[in-house]
This record gives C-alpha cells, sequence and structure tokens, in this order.
C-alpha cells in the first residue's frame, strides 16, 4: 500500500487523477493539495510515496515543490503534469529528479503506464530493503551468538569492517539466560515472540542458543525492577506456552566494558544454582540473606550430590560440593552449634563410610574429635582430612575418576544425534547420573555446556551433508535431529552466518560471516 499526494489547483483535475487511479484499481491512500505550500504541509503530517504535482499553481507552482521536495525528500517518486509542451519545464523537472513528465490532457494510457512503472519501482526497492534489513538483523544474530561463545569484540571488529558496526552491543543492558527441561524453544517463531513483546511492554533481541535454552538482550532497564520482570516473564510463559522455565538475569553490561561472554558466563553459573535452589525460578548476581528452612533445603541437596560424588569417585567435584556446603553453614547464626556439628559429622561418617581399612572405634574418634572443636574452622577441618584420606586411597588404586562418562556422552552423540528426542534426560540415563550431575560434569570437563555441544554437533553434521552430499534441507534437517525445519535452518544462520540453501551454493568462498 503507498501514499499519493495530487496536488492542483482545479479541484476538477485532482478528481480526474482519482478517477484514472481508481480504475487501474489502485486504492491506496489518496492525499489532496491545492499549490504547493499545501503539499509541503501535508507532507509535514504524513509520508508520501508518490506525488503527483501541476506546474502552473498560485502561492508555490510545482517546479518550487520539485525543488523543496528534492532537497528535503530526494527519495520520493514525482510524476508532474504540464498543459505546456515547453523544454525548459522539462529541464528543470529532470534536474529536480522527476520520475514522469506528462502533458495534459493526460492520455489514460500513458498515464497507466507511467504508474505501474513507478509502483513496479517502488515494491523491487521495498523489496531490496526488506532484504537488507533481514541481512543485517541476521548477520546481528550471528555476531551476537560468536561473542556470547567467547569471540571478543576486537576481533570481530575486524571481520565485519565496511559492514556492520558493531557500537550496537553496546546498547544492551542486561541479558536474560532462559532455560527450560524440554525442547520448548525449538517451537519459538515470529509471532510467539510478538507476543511475549507485547506482554513485556519492551524491547528485546531474541538469540536461541540451543532447544533448551536462549537468551534475551534488552536494551533498557526494566521499569519494576529485573526480580519483577523475571518472575512476570516466568508466570506468563506457564500459563501462555505451558512453559517451566529458569531465568538467570546478568548484572548491569553498562557499567563495565567487558565482553558478552563475561556476563553470559555469568548467568550460566547463577542458572547451576537452579540444582540447590528448589522452587525458585530466577536468578540475579546477588545473594540475599537466607532463610533457616532455604539452607536446610539446599543442604539437603547437597548431601546428595556429596554422596554421588564419592560413589563417582569424582574428588573434584566432592571438594566443589563440600566448599558450597560450608557456605551454607558458614555464617548462619540461626544454628546451634550442636546441629551443625550433627550436620558435618553426617558427612564425615559418609565420608568414611568409604574408607578401607578403618573401624568404627576410628570413626567415632573422629567425630568425638569434630564436637570438641571450639570454632566452626575446627569442624571444616576435620571433614577435610576426611577428604584427603579419601583422595589419597582413591589415587594410590588408580580410582580417582577421569571423567569416563564424559567421553561415554561424546560417543553416545556421535551415535544417537540424528534421533530427535536426544536430550540431557536421555543421556543422563545412559550413564547413570542424574541430568544435572551430567550437566555440571560435562561443562567442568569440557567448558561447553552439554545441550549446546549437542547442537553445535548436529550443526556440523548438517554442514558436512551441505557439502558432500545432494541430500534435500528437510532431509539434513531430520537426519540431523531436527523436527522442525524452520528451527534448523535458523539454527543454521545463528551458528554459521548464513542459511544452509546459500551456504551449499556459496560452497568454497563462503567465511565464517557469510561474505563471498
Amino acid at each position: 500500500m503507498y501514499t499519493y499526494l495530487i496536488v492542483d489547483d482545479e479541484i476538477v483535475e485532482r478528481k480526474g487523477i482519482r478517477m484514472l487511479l481508481g480504475r487501474m484499481g489502485i486504492h491506496d491512500t489518496l492525499l489532496e493539495a491545492s499549490n504547493g505550500e499545501e503539499a509541503l504541509e501535508v507532507m509535514e503530517q504524513q509520508s508520501v510515496d508518490i506525488l503527483l504535482t501541476d506546474i502552473n499553481m498560485p502561492f508555490m507552482d510545482g517546479i518550487e515543490l520539485l525543488s523543496r521536495v528534492h532537497e528535503k525528500y530526494p527519495a520520493l517518486e514525482t510524476v508532474i503534469f504540464s498543459g505546456y509542451d515547453e523544454f525548459s519545464y522539462a529541464k528543470k523537472a529532470i534536474s529536480y529528479g522527476v520520475s514522469a513528465y506528462i502533458l495534459k490532457p493526460v492520455n489514460p494510457d500513458e498515464f497507466e503506464k507511467v504508474i505501474r512503472k513507478i509502483v513496479e519501482r517502488l515494491d523491487h526497492s521495498h523489496m531490496e530493503e526488506k532484504r537488507k534489513d533481514e541481512s543485517i538483523s541476521f548477520l546481528k544474530e550471528h555476531i551476537l551468538y560468536l561473542m556470547v561463545n567467547g569471540q571478543s569484540r576486537a576481533s570481530l571488529t575486524d571481520k565485519t569492517q565496511g559492514i556492520l558496526d558493531l557500537d550496537f552491543v553496546r546498547a544492551y543492558h542486561r541479558m536474560m539466560l532462559m532455560e527450560c527441561n524440554d525442547n520448548c524453544f525449538e517451537q519459538v517463531d515470529a509471532e510467539t515472540l510478538k507476543q511475549i513483546r507485547e506482554f513485556l511492554n519492551m524491547k528485546f533481541q531474541y538469540l536461541n542458543l540451543n532447544s533448551s535454552q536462549s537468551l534475551l538482550l534488552f536494551a533498557q532497564d526494566a521499569p519494576g525492577g529485573w526480580e519483577a520482570l523475571g518472575r512476570k516473564l516466568f508466570f506468563y510463559l506457564k500459563e501462555k506456552f505451558g512453559w517451566e522455565c529458569f531465568l538467570a538475569i546478568s548484572e548491569d553490561m553498562q557499567k563495565e566494558n567487558k565482553e558478552l561472554s563475561f556476563y553470559f558466563a555469568q548467568t550460566e553459573q547463577m542458572m547451576e544454582q537452579k540444582f540447590y535452589h528448589t522452587g525458585t525460578h530466577v536468578f540475579l548476581p546477588f545473594r540475599e540473606e537466607q532463610s533457616e528452612i532455604y539452607v536446610q533445603v539446599d543442604a539437603e541437596i547437597l548431601i546428595h550430590q556429596i554422596q554421588q560424588d564419592i560413589r563417582m569417585k569424582d574428588i573434584e567435584s566432592l571438594k566443589e560440593h563440600f566448599d558450597q556446603f560450608c557456605e551454607r553453614y558458614e555464617h548462619q547464626t540461626v544454628f546451634s552449634q550442636v546441629y551443625i556439628k550433627f550436620m558435618f559429622s553426617n558427612l564425615l561418617k559418609e565420608i568414611y563410610d568409604n574408607l578401607e581399612d578403618t573401624d568404627e572405634r576410628e570413626l567415632d574418634r573422629e567425630i568425638d574429635q569434630l564436637y570438641r572443636s571450639n570454632d566452626m574452622n575446627g569442624v571444616i577441618r576435620a571433614v577435610r582430612a576426611g577428604i584427603a584420606r579419601l583422595e589419597k586411597i582413591f589415587t594410590a588404586d588408580g580410582k580417582v575418576s577421569k571423567r569416563k562418562e564424559v567421553e561415554q556422552i561424546k560417543q553416545y552423540i556421535r551415535a544417537n544425534y540424528s534421533n530427535m528426542n536426544l536430550g540431557v534426560d536421555q543421556m543422563a540415563r545412559e550413564v547413570g547420573m542424574t541430568p544435572n550431575y551430567l550437566s555440571s560434569v560435562f561443562k567442568k570437563e569440557t567448558g561447553e555446556n552439554l545441550s549446546r555441544y549437542l547442537k553445535n554437533f548436529r550443526m556440523e553434521k548438517a554442514r558436512e551433508m551441505l557439502e558432500n552430499t545432494n541430500e534435500k534441507i528437510g532431509g539434513i534437517c531430520q537426519k540431523c535431529g531436527f523436527s522442525n525445519v524452520s528451527y534448523f535452518c535458523q539454527s543454521f544462520r545463528e551458528c554459521y552466518g548464513i542459511s544452509p540453501q546459500k551456504y551449499r551454493d556459496q560452497g568454497e568462498g563462503y567465511d565464517s560471516l557469510g561474505r563471498d
């Protein structure tokens, strides 16, 4: 739909132009003005695509109008009418970039031909502009994907020189990592994002990381606070789409000039707390004073985690989880000394149950010593001594975990990546771990999120198939474990900065930013 402005001091002439446009089936917005001055006033109030003007008019004629329009709206399509077949008018009109010069009385066939040509040119121009905007949008998504995954702004600035100004990244205030336990983000489309934007009444950049993780980047502060925004979004997603999501919100990215990967790592670290903080769905980069019930719930979860660490001979995770256990109680004054010593003595008993060549009398002496401790440090030292003995025995027997499960999972992915139902839950069952524990171990061993590793592996397989086979895009999508072709194409574009079809068409001329 385009907006036409018809300018003529004769109302009959304006009606005649309206009639000709109507005969052509054009029922777009038609505006009128009786002279050049009035036309400029109309154009200040409303955007105009096609200007149709007479030459001889009072106050400001068509030539003066064209001069002013050419200066202020250089891209505007203009058609001029004149009853005078004079070269001087045509010459001036051409100098002002006029699209067509039509003599009066207007020939309907000539008029239709001129208008059709202008509309065709506008259609083409708008289509090119839309494609350009989409290309820039896709490139931004790819750049953000690379930055989140560790590439520095400086290295990407060199690669994108002359293509995209990376200053757009500096506009973001916060990032929000969204994570769900199923593949809900595989179904996200433009309509879904539109609904979320309308509900939040905030603009954001959406970035899909994998089928269970997505990232929102906000270029403005949340009016009611970020925790309130997170809770609002959590309940909306649950009620509207049935998603059980966890949300981790970064600190203010405007305060320090750090890489996006730093803030993303921060949200990932906060997201790991969902294992310990049952019932909590929104995590922020500060810790509020913990209640007695809150600490007790966390401690029970950590005890189960420590038991699994011992069973898996995973000393490094055992030390880390014990540090977290200490952190839960070290500065809490709501618990009595007897209660704290009881909790730590239970851990010590758990450790001694896995030590060889120990008897109950030795354990009793250690526990007695723990209860005689005068401060928290003594209690902690007693358990650390038990962990040290455990580590020494496991190391001497060659039983310290080498994280064989991680290599086992990698092999399992290589063999089953085409399975559309493959996810963390299924992989965890394969190695006898809980999903959260497996994700934690995999991240520590490889430095990469397990869901993202699976997605990247599938993307690499898709890239190989595009290069080495004639398989259709839909077939590659299914063979790489994607049920949704649209999501597959979106994921490929985010990963490589180019659509699967264009990647295949460009062949060896492709680089990581999708340029020839």
